[in-house]
């Protein structure tokens, strides 16, 4: 009988052993080109130690003079790139920012970039940052947002058009119901159905402001149509106008005298829905005040009621899209949830902050922070006619 050795397996034991699974576990490393070709997307790699450049082809075919290669400065990268963007059409203005963000960021102990938008030729480019830290150097992806942009610029311009179209109808029926409540003042039925359609028209025109304004992607201080204008006769109109359609309702007036920059329209736009909301919200009649304040250096433009309020718990949501407050109190009661958040989107356009307080069953104030630091001011008529 042969006897069997168990000798030659010992190799394996001891460090031997350990040695051996180190090496059938141990990662494998890819090199740095391979890795950047292999991906789908136009991506390029800058080595920020070593100074080199590794791009794949889908970048090369969008910018083809982005190939491979090691530079022996930084300064040299740096000419190279600007040469390259120039060579193919892009915005230098813009790529000298977006360079000089990178370089400035590339050694800090976590740095980050947003996404920049960058034109190229006939493309719009959004570029993706990732930095690396072992090695020092950043991951670059390159996406071609053109027929995305394009898109949105004709529904920017579809969406001018149609709220022209709308706007026209709503002001004519405005317009005549005005005249005819002035014809029939001595009649109380038809005064009173004309009130309604009056009402309804603008209720219309609210709905269909906060739908085209939603509508937009973006919302900037760019859209805005800014002027120079007293404020307390505008929220007098309004105190007036509510006093009119909602006779249940007292809609009181409390604000100083004072000038602001922003844009009228848009403003009426956020009253009317913040005030709509307090008279809404109070079903049972009660007080909505629309009061001016002064924070430290800073205006609050608030909107006060007394009726049904806010549970603490929904507070947090009520500036998302689409939201309602789930409640008894508040199911009967019909809205798009648009409303508010239009009014944030029109706040934060302006730079000014939006704040919302309730006590549920009792209340809740909206107050709007005209923030003197913001791309937009406001200055008291005392200031104005002292300095002037």
């Amino acid at each position: 009988m042969t006897r069997k050795s168990f000798y030659p397996a010992r190799r394996y034991h001891g460090r031997s052993t350990a040695k051996r699974m180190n090496q059938i576990h141990a990662p494998q490393s890819l090199p740095i080109h391979s890795l950047v070709e292999e991906v789908q997307d136009a991506v390029c790699y800058i080595d920020f130690t070593r100074n080199h450049l590794y791009s794949n082809k889908q970048l090369r075919a969008i910018c083809p003079s982005m190939v491979n290669q090691r530079f022996s400065r930084p300064e040299d990268m740096t000419r190279f790139f600007h040469e390259a963007f120039e060579r193919n059409g892009a915005d230098m203005n813009d790529v000298t920012l977006f360079w000089e963000e990178l370089m400035t960021n590339r050694f800090g102990c976590c740095p980050s970039m947003d996404a920049k938008s960058l034109r190229i030729g006939e493309r719009t480019m959004q570029v993706i940052v990732n930095f690396t830290h072992t090695p020092r150097g950043a991951f670059l992806m390159w996406r071609d947002i053109t027929d995305s942009i394009r898109f949105e610029e004709q529904k920017d311009a579809f969406l001018a058009e149609l709220s022209h179209e709308f706007r026209s109808p709503l002001t004519a029926i405005n317009g005549y119901a005005e005249l005819l409540m002035y014809q029939h003042g001595d009649d109380e039925k038809t005064h009173g159905m004309l009130t309604l359609v009056k009402r309804e028209a603008e209720r219309l025109e609210r709905l269909v402001d906060n739908f085209l304004d939603y509508q937009r992607v973006n919302y900037s201080v760019e859209l805005l149509s800014l002027s120079t204008f007293d404020l307390r006769p505008l929220l007098e109109d309004i105190v007036v106008h509510y006093q009119a359609t909602a006779p249940q309702h007292d809609v009181i007036l409390s604000a100083d005298d004072m000038t602001l920059e922003a844009d009228q329209e848009k403003l009426l736009q956020l009253l009317h829905n913040l005030i709509g909301n307090a008279i809404k919200y109070s079903p049972n009649g009660g007080t909505v005040y629309v009061e001016l304040t002064t924070e430290d250096d800073t205006y609050v433009l608030s909107v006060r009621d007394t009726g049904i309020g806010i549970p603490s718990d929904a507070i947090p949501y009520v500036f998302d899209e689409y939201y309602r407050v789930d409640s008894d109190a508040h199911r009967p009661i019909k809205g798009t949830g648009l409303g508010l958040r239009i009014c944030k989107r029109i706040a934060e356009a302006h730079g000014w902050g939006i704040h919302a307080d309730s006590v549920y069953g009792e209340g809740t104030t909206f107050s709007i922070y005209l923030y003197p630091n913001s791309s937009t001011h406001a200055t008291s008529l005392a200031e104005r006619e002292t300095s002037d």
